[in-house]
């Protein structure tokens, strides 16, 4: 769509603006503590309580700590040794535990964390200077990368949106072998399988394409009861307080049903499982992150899974060193979205990870739209605007939504058929024919070539 600039000013987004938590709200970490050597829960936590009481006895002075000791004895001799509450209670275990909510996490020898509310920038610099400590790092906020426009797409017959059932009874199929021929359910699949920009009306698929291959969608969760799915799709962990598993937000659902949806999908038999680390609002933390990546670490089958990250956020040196885990010590793929902020994808996480696939969105005449951000941390491009897939709110729901979100499920699900073909020694040598299938120099930048070095290559999926 030839308007696609202009409408981009209009869109509603939050994904520009990304926010530090500097507070807690219902309890969340305002800090992650990376530790130098792995620790069990108990040791973790008591190595953080015992910090915390050394530092709050610091603050004290030796005046007031020699006036505390003296009335602690005195009223230890009239009180059976019962600590008076509100103030000797912030120097116990007991008393600090419940206040800083601590919650730790241990991958492997090389991997222990520590999150928990530490609003006291002060105790901050005390814990970087213990020598079991790492680095500790602010518990940031992250975004789902989709785009909600202000334009209606029902004013328009060819950007419809319709119900699964409609696009069902208008899709014509002609199977030809082990291929299909039918219509199109929306643009973006018709595109990936052309070397130049064509009819995007027809496209032809692969029934049993991404069969065996396992996508964790760590998202706002994903309506698994939706037809589009047929019982391929499934809740695997929920990270998200509040909330319980299912998508209330949609963004999930619609990056599960681009990836693998009998219709609306790339890769049609690959199995979804949902990795809830957003809210309905479509926001997540690095404690979410971390938390959905070493489910995935655990759970992982070998050599046929990959990683979905529809999101973005600040830089994160905690985010960078558990994606590099899991891409180079647990050989598991992760495809992340460049961003919707109309910058450079190297100035955040995780698409400025060297070791991820990071996804730039394009649209129907082959540009890239203004909101997508790009540079060479973008490996490649793929459809992002005007992009229809599954919803909540029924087992028939779909919705027209863009964003470099939507651009990302479809490397996802062309990386799934390819796992799906073939047994990769790595990652390296899955990203290596990625980039080798995608059509060079097919894109326009009309705003962003001048300002940064692009890589310009369109995802593409051949059929065989």
């Amino acid at each position: 769509m030839k308007a696609t600039a202009i409408i981009t000013s209009l869109f509603l987004t939050a994904s520009i603006a990304f926010a530090q938590l500097t507070g807690h709200v219902n309890n969340r970490a305002t800090h992650i503590v990376k530790l130098k050597s792995a620790m069990n829960t108990t040791t973790a936590h008591d190595f953080i309580l015992a910090n915390h009481r050394a530092y709050s006895l610091s603050q004290l002075g030796p005046k007031t700590s020699f006036a505390r000791r003296k009335r602690r004895s005195y009223l230890s001799t009239k009180n059976n040794d019962q600590q008076i509450e509100g103030y000797d209670t912030i120097f116990s275990a007991a008393g600090l535990g419940p206040k800083l909510f601590l919650d730790s996490l241990t991958i492997d020898n090389s991997f222990t964390t520590v999150s928990g509310i530490f609003p006291d920038d002060q105790f901050i610099d005390y814990l970087h200077q213990q020598h079991n400590v790492e680095y500790v790092e602010t518990n940031q906020l992250y975004k789902a990368q989709a785009l909600l426009p202000l334009w209606d797409y029902s004013l328009n017959d060819n950007t419809k949106s319709h119900t699964y059932h409609e696009r069902i009874k208008e899709l014509k199929f002609e199977k030809r072998g082990a291929l299909t021929n039918a219509v199109s359910p929306n643009w973006g699949q018709s595109r990936i399988m052309q070397r130049t920009l064509g009819d995007l009306t027809q496209y032809t698929y692969d029934e049993a394409a991404g069969e065996g291959v396992h996508v964790f969608v760590l998202d706002t969760g994903v309506n698994g009861n939706h037809l589009d799915f047929q019982g391929r799709a499934k809740n695997d962990a929920n990270f998200v307080d509040n909330e319980d598993e299912n998508d209330m937000g949609g963004h999930g659902t619609h990056v599960a049903g681009k990836i693998a949806g009998n219709l609306y999908g790339v890769a049609k038999k690959a199995q979804i499982h949902s990795v809830k680390i957003l809210d309905k609002s479509g926001d997540g933390t690095t404690a979410h992150l971390i938390k959905g990546i070493t489910h995935v670490i655990e759970v992982a089958v070998p050599g046929k899974t990959l990683i979905n990250l529809s999101l973005s956020g600040p830089k994160s040196r905690l985010i960078d060193e558990i994606l590099t885990k899991a891409v180079k010590e647990h050989n598991i793929p992760v495809f992340v979205s460049a961003g919707n902020s109309a910058s450079d994808a190297c100035f955040f996480s995780p698409s400025s990870n060297p070791n991820v696939f990071t996804v730039g969105a394009s649209d129907r005449n082959d540009e890239v739209p203004t909101y997508s951000d790009v540079g060479q941390c973008v490996r490649m491009y793929a459809p992002g605007s005007e992009i229809e897939s599954s919803w909540i709110g029924g087992s028939d729901a779909t919705k027209i939504i863009d964003g470099t979100s939507m651009a990302n499920p479809h490397v996802t699900g062309i990386a799934a058929i390819l796992l799906s073909r073939k047994s990769y020694v790595n990652v390296d040598e899955l990203y290596k024919d990625l980039e080798a299938l995608g059509t060079p120099d097919a894109l326009s930048f009309k705003w962003s070539t001048a300002l940064t070095p692009n890589s310009n290559r369109l995802a593409y999926l051949e059929n065989v």
